[in-house]
């Protein structure tokens, strides 16, 4: 993504020369950059925002063979890779080494585990194959991985290394055909994956599937050597222009890339051929040129600046201050990126005259990512397992059965059937309390994201948690005749979301009412914005914090109130008012969170010890069922 500097002596639209810069074509960058800041720092104000690196793509692909092609009959492969090094590797490799050092400090051991290993695969420019593969239930979000920006620029350099040795070795007289063919091959394959619904992460990020938008960039240079009649280049222009704006809104990224790729490819295109007219002197105006000049390394530095400020405020939707802040940051860091990197790189000669420099930066890298692992290590001192896990995994019947799935006094009959989502799985150590104070013992059975009672609506689930939620409805389908109380607990927030949870849940409370059975419904716990053991590491590490509340948790639980006070026979059991939530993420000075909305073994043995001090008398009534066979 990276183009040769403007000079005022390219305020003509002439392309003869690759050493003389297209004004509009940094302009043209700078409408990509533009909506990819956009489309990054909220999706919903441009919808598909992301096409932006798409554009670059088509710029990159026109560029590249003008190098090639127009300077001499040779290809002069030496001088083109040297040329690609310069003005890609440096501001690259910076931004890697501040990213690295920045993570840290920021990062938990197991956020930093995965950042390490995105910034292996980002100096091998592998880091699209990487992101590819990418995805754990336990990971940070998207949005919050510092380099996955990265993964375009690691298709660019696939491209370049391959490319250059194809013009070569295809004639002149027949790259265009070559070419033409070859890009209507690649986007026809694109394309059909994309009808049949195999738009994954690995064809996403796959460089067949966005070397047609190089190519397409590459026609544009060996078919136009010449400028196009004023009134053929306005109609271009302007036709470019509003396929381009067209596709930042209409182009669906649920079929992308594909056939939806060929709008923003064909409107740059079209902008690029032009040359002249009203929509190339638009782009050519001052302000844009200037930003298509640090375009670069603006994509360099905003991602990683957004990904952090995500991380450490733990909210998508920006306020109005880190927006500000973001923007700020952005634009400081990539001007002095473009001054005090990409300029002096650019005019320091040939690359062989500064091999030992070279050397010495990559050296720097190296250093700063080994010492990187040792600080993110040592920094702060580690939590003990208790408090960062809600129940061992091999101790828990969440989402498969292991063993009797008793809690509480184990030799003790079973007092209650307890069901519900990963909400009611950070509960085995409550009941675990909650028992001993009773003398009583509990079977717990969960799911993620699962509350698994009859007409459980599962298909609204992620793929991964559907056999777990059905496997666990099937045993709880088996247990319920056999059971006199049952507790149910689940994250609302996200449940009372279905119209179809809400309905069965409904069905359910007054089906067991009808029976005679006692069902006791917890309230959600208290839920946080951000995350409170990365809100421990940075207050720990001298970086301010502030505990804010995600307030949608209280009206979920105002709304299965009012469902459950509905219902004889059902109790509902609201501790979101005690004294253990009055410092939350904290309990008496120990951190008793897991992450924004769970509790970790610490907090869950504190919530059952309040819990049964304050509602012993809903708990005592949960007596075993003396003909309860389990």
């Amino acid at each position: 993504m990276s183009i040769p500097l403007p000079t005022k002596s390219n305020l003509g639209s002439s392309m003869r020369s690759p050493s003389r810069i297209r004004l509009d074509v940094q302009g043209l960058r700078a409408v990509a950059v533009l909506a990819v800041l956009v489309y990054h720092a909220n999706a919903a104000w441009l919808k598909a925002g992301f096409v932006g690196v798409d554009v670059f793509f088509v710029i990159s692909g026109f560029i590249i063979t003008a190098l090639l092609t127009e300077r001499s009959a040779k290809i002069e492969l030496f001088a083109f890779y040297a040329s690609r090094i310069k003005r890609i590797l440096p501001a690259y490799l910076v931004m890697l080494a501040i990213v690295c050092t920045a993570s840290a400090i920021l990062l938990l051991p197991a956020d930093f585990s995965l950042f390490f290993k995105s910034l292996k695969s980002s100096v091998l420019f592998a880091s699209n194959r990487y992101f590819a593969d990418f995805g754990s239930y336990f990971a940070p979000s998207a949005d919050e991985l510092p380099l996955l920006h990265t993964w375009s620029l690691a298709i660019e350099m696939q491209f370049y290394l391959f490319f250059p040795v194809l013009i070569a070795c295809v004639p002149r007289r027949r790259r265009l055909a070559v070419f033409a063919v070859l890009t209507a091959v690649l986007f026809a394959w694109s394309g059909y994956r994309a009808l049949f619904g195999d738009v994954s992460g690995a064809v996403y990020f796959s460089l067949s599937a966005r070397a047609p938008e190089f190519l397409v960039g590459a026609l544009v240079a060996l078919t136009l050597h010449q400028e196009l009649p004023l009134r053929l280049a306005n109609l271009a222009g302007l036709l470019g222009a509003v396929l381009l704006a067209c596709s930042f809104w209409l182009v669906q990224k649920a079929q992308f890339p594909g056939f939806w790729s060929l709008m923003p490819c064909f409107g740059t295109a079209l902008l690029i051929a032009a040359r002249r007219g009203i929509a190339s002197s638009l782009l050519a105006c001052g302000p844009m040129v200037w930003l298509g000049g640090i375009s670069y390394s603006l994509y360099l530095w905003h991602w990683p600046v957004l990904a952090f400020i995500r991380y450490y405020t733990g909210q998508y939707d920006l306020t109005v201050s880190w927006l500000l802040v973001f923007l700020l940051a952005s634009f400081l860091l990539a001007w002095l990126s473009y001054r005090f990197v990409e300029q002096p790189v650019r005019g320091s000669g040939r690359i062989s005259l500064h091999w030992r420099s070279w050397g010495v930066a990559v050296s720097i890298l190296v250093l700063l990512a080994v010492g990187a692992r040792f600080v993110n290590k040592h920094l702060v001192d580690p939590l003990p397992l208790e408090m960062t896990t809600y129940a061992p995994d091999e101790e828990i019947c969440h989402g498969s059965l292991v063993g009797e799935c008793k809690r509480g006094v184990l030799d003790a009959p079973i007092s209650a059937l307890v069901i519900g989502d990963s909400h009611a799985a950070q509960l085995n150590f409550f009941f675990d309390e909650v028992g001993r104070e009773l003398g009583a013992a509990y079977r717990l059975i969960s799911a993620s994201n699962c509350v698994p009672i009859p007409g459980f609506d599962v298909e609204r689930l992620a793929d991964w948690a559907r056999p777990g939620c059905k496997a666990q409805m099937q045993v709880v389908a088996e247990e319920l005749p056999r059971m006199h109380n049952v507790v149910i607990a689940g994250m609302w927030q996200m449940q009372v979301q279905s119209p179809a949870f809400i309905t069965a849940l409904e069905r359910f409370l007054r089906d067991s009412a009808e029976q005679g059975k006692r069902v006791v419904v917890l309230a959600q716990v208290p839920m946080l914005v951000a995350n409170p053991v990365r809100m421990h590491r940075f207050a720990a590490a001298g970086i301010p914090v502030q505990v804010v509340e995600n307030d949608s948790w209280r009206a979920a639980n105002m709304t299965i109130r009012q469902l459950v006070d509905s219902v004889p026979g059902a109790s509902f059991v609201d501790m979101s008012g005690s004294v253990l939530f009055n410092d939350a993420p904290y309990y008496k000075g120990e951190l008793m969170y897991l992450d924004s909305h769970h509790l970790n073994q610490r907090g869950a043995r504190a919530y059952g010890l309040v819990a049964v001090s304050r509602f012993r008398h809903v708990f005592s009534r949960l007596q075993a069922d003396k003909g309860y066979q389990p």
